[in-house]
């Protein structure tokens, strides 16, 4: 009896260690994108927290090609311009396709930008939240100043010096 229980313990404490090593390994090569979801009553909270500093917000998606190919522009701006603005990726996707086209997404991009993934029931609501003006077309990015302003509304893919030139109006 004596025997049995101590396999038994030798076992469990093989099983420990091998669940703390794939624990181990997942973590150091999981992901380290954190993309939250968010409600378009969230949008006033992330704009009020942003204030005195510019912020930039991209709404994009990736079933949206013109929102893929400007991306990588996006992820170069945010980490030259970081000292200087906020920068926020918000993704049209559905909720279903967080794990498994989102994220994904954003790691192949090496975005480091905080990212959400807006969960609505009504998209008039989102889209009128970000600017009255906006038909919900993507990619559609909007700029606001250090005092919380939207100065900026960019609809369509847009390039790195188009970026740019609407982020220097903003940051000088």
């Amino acid at each position: 009896m004596n025997f049995v229980f101590q396999k038994w313990k030798i076992n469990c404490l093989v099983a420990l260690l091998l669940a703390i090593i794939v624990c181990d390994i997942h973590s150091q090569s999981g992901s380290s994108i954190d993309v939250k979801m968010i409600k378009t009553s969230d949008l006033e909270l992330i704009v009020e927290e942003a204030k005195g500093s510019a912020l930039f917000i991209n709404v994009w998606a990736t079933w949206c090609a013109p929102c893929r190919e400007e991306f990588p522009e996006l992820v170069k701006l945010s980490e030259e311009y970081k000292s200087e603005m906020k920068f926020i990726g918000i993704s049209a996707d559905e909720v279903e396709d967080i794990d498994e086209k989102v994220i994904p997404f954003l790691e192949k991009q090496n975005a480091q930008f905080q990212n959400y993934l807006i969960k609505v029931s009504d998209p008039e609501d989102f889209i009128n939240a970000l600017n009255k003006d906006w038909s919900g077309a993507l990619p559609a990015t909007f700029i606001y100043n250090k005092a919380g302003t939207q100065v900026k509304m960019l609809i369509g893919k847009q390039s790195y010096e188009q970026f740019e030139q609407a982020i220097k109006k903003v940051i000088n």
